[in-house]
């Protein structure tokens, strides 16, 4: 697996498959992807687990 890069950018659209999301690391690479909604909402719940794992540990 590739050494870890910063985020740098992230870009979201409405496309006929569901949501192209484009992803920008520090270094310059760029990854694009097609999601479906499903996979999308499944994205936003492990973000706001995170997010929420956080606040409890005091971060």
């Amino acid at each position: 697996m590739s050494e870890p890069k910063k985020l740098v950018r992230v870009l979201t659209m409405a496309v006929r498959d569901g949501f192209e999301v484009t992803v920008e690391a520090d270094d310059g690479r760029v990854l694009r992807v097609i999601a479906t909604a499903d996979q999308i909402e499944a994205l936003a719940r492990q973000f706001t687990k995170l997010v929420d794992d956080e606040e409890q540990a005091g971060g």
